[in-house]
C-alpha cells in the first residue's frame, strides 16, 4: 500500500477527511446549508499547494453517483401524490425543462459564441432542479404538503428529462452532426427503453426480495437495485436515468410488500446516510474542481466570465417564473371543470415554487461529465465555458 501512496498523499486525505467532519459539525452553529460550507472547504483545500488533483473518467461520475440518488429519490416518492399532480409536475418536469434548455441555449449561443450542440449540453444541466435542496428551502418556510409533492415529483422527473436532452447533446456534440428529426426519434426511444428496462428490473426484483426475511440482505439488494436497472439501459442506448427512476417507482409502490417495518426503517436510515455522503462527496468535488476550472479558462477575462455566468442564472430564474405563473393559471382559465375541482391557488404558491427551484447533485454529477474530446479526437466545442465540465 505505502508504495502507491505516499505518507504526503495520506496526510492530505486526512486533512480532507477532517476539514469535511469539522464543517459538517460546524453546520448548525453557522446556520448555512451543508452544500455551500463543502463547496467552499473544497475550494480552500484546493488552494493549499500540494493538494493533488483528483482524477476520474467522467463517466464514472453518472454511473457511480447518479443511479443510487435517482433511485432513492423514486423509491421514496409517493405514487399517489404523483398521480394527483401529475398536471402541474408534467408542466414543469418536461414543458420546463425543454423551454429552458432550449433559452438557455439561445442565450450561450447568442452571447458567448458557443456551438449549438455545446449550448444544448448546457442548457441541459443546469434545468433539473434537486429534491434535497428545494426540500431543505421548503421545511423552512412551512409550505404546503402539496406544493412540496409538486416540487419533489418535479425534481424526480425532470432529472430524467433534462440527462436525456443532456445526452442527446452530448452525442451530437462529440459526433458532430445534429439532426432535429433524429434527436426526436433518439429521444422517445430512450424514453421507452427506460421506463421498460426499469420495469422489467423492478419486477425481477420483486419477485426476488418479497420471500426474503433477512433485513442484510434485503437492503444490499435494494442499494444494488439502482445499478440493476442503469446499467442494462446504457448498454442497450436507452435512457439509463429513466430505467432507475422507472425502478424505484414501481419498489416503492411496492414496499409494503417487500418490508416488515423494522427493516423499513433500517433501510431508510441507510439510504439518508447514503445519500447525504454522495451530495457532500459531489459538492466538495466541485470546489476541489474550481482552480483547475479557472486554469483551463484561458483567454476570457474574469469580467467576461462572470457576465457568461449571470447571463445564464439570470435566464433561468427568469424562465422558471414566467413559466409558473401561466402554467399554474392558463390551464383553469381555460377549463371551468378544472376551476370547479381545483379553484385558483394564491399568487403566493407559484412565486414559492418559482423560487425554490434549486439546482443540485444532478447538475453538478452532469457538468463533471461532460467528456473532453469528441470522436475525431478534437476537443469537446466549447468545454471551457460550460462549468466544472472535463475536468475529471
Amino acid at each position: 500500500m505505502h508504495d502507491s501512496i505516499s505518507s504526503h498523499d495520506l496526510i492530505v486525505l486526512l486533512g480532507i477527511l477532517a476539514a469535511v467532519g469539522g464543517l459538517l459539525a460546524l453546520e448548525p452553529v453557522l446556520r448555512v446549508p451543508y452544500p455551500i460550507l463543502l463547496v467552499l472547504a473544497g475550494l480552500g483545500l484546493a488552494l493549499i499547494p500540494g493538494v493533488p488533483t483528483l482524477e476520474l473518467p467522467p463517466d464514472i461520475v453518472l454511473l457511480a453517483l447518479l443511479p443510487p440518488l435517482l433511485y432513492s429519490s423514486a423509491f421514496f416518492t409517493s405514487l399517489r401524490d404523483l398521480r394527483a399532480n401529475l398536471r402541474p409536475i408534467g408542466l414543469l418536469a418536461i414543458g420546463l425543462v425543454v423551454a429552458t434548455t432550449a433559452i438557455v441555449a439561445v442565450v450561450m449561443h447568442e452571447v458567448a459564441g458557443l456551438p449549438w450542440a455545446s449550448a444544448v449540453v448546457l442548457g441541459a444541466i443546469v434545468s433539473p432542479t434537486d429534491p434535497v435542496a428545494a426540500n431543505a428551502i421548503a421545511s423552512r418556510l412551512g409550505v404546503p404538503r402539496r406544493l412540496i409533492v409538486i416540487v419533489e415529483g418535479e425534481s424526480l422527473v425532470n432529472d430524467a428529462s433534462a440527462l436525456v436532452i443532456y445526452r442527446v447533446g452530448i452525442l451530437a456534440a462529440i459526433g458532430g452532426a445534429f439532426s432535429a428529426p433524429d434527436a426526436g426519434l433518439r429521444f422517445v426511444g430512450a424514453v421507452t427503453g427506460g421506463i421498460a428496462i426499469g420495469l422489467i428490473t423492478g419486477y425481477i426484483v420483486y419477485r426476488l426480495r418479497r420471500p426474503l426475511n433477512n433485513p442484510r440482505a434485503e437492503i444490499a439488494l435494494s442499494l444494488m437495485t439502482a445499478y440493476f436497472a442503469y446499467i442494462p439501459a446504457e448498454l442497450v442506448g436507452a435512457s439509463a436515468v429513466i430505467a432507475a427512476v422507472t425502478a424505484g417507482i414501481y419498489l416503492g409502490w411496492h414496499a409494503p410488500e417487500l418490508m416488515r417495518p423494522e427493516t423499513r426503517l433500517q433501510s431508510l436510515a441507510v439510504w439518508e446516510i447514503l445519500v447525504f455522503l454522495l451530495n457532500a462527496f459531489l459538492f466538495a468535488l466541485v470546489g476541489l474542481q474550481l482552480p483547475v476550472v479557472l486554469d483551463g479558462l484561458q483567454g476570457e477575462s474574469a469580467g467576461t466570465l462572470l457576465g457568461y455566468a449571470a447571463a445564464i442564472c439570470a435566464t433561468v430564474i427568469v424562465v422558471r417564473f414566467v413559466w409558473v405563473f401561466p402554467a399554474t393559471y392558463l390551464p383553469r382559465l381555460m377549463s371551468r371543470r378544472l376551476r370547479e375541482r381545483d379553484p385558483y391557488p394564491p399568487w403566493q404558491y407559484p412565486a414559492l415554487i418559482s423560487w425554490i427551484g434549486m439546482r443540485g447533485a444532478v447538475t453538478l454529477a452532469a457538468a463533471l461529465a461532460v467528456p473532453r474530446l469528441t470522436d475525431a479526437g478534437d476537443r469537446f466545442p466549447g468545454i471551457g465555458l460550460i462549468p466544472g465540465a472535463g475536468v475529471l
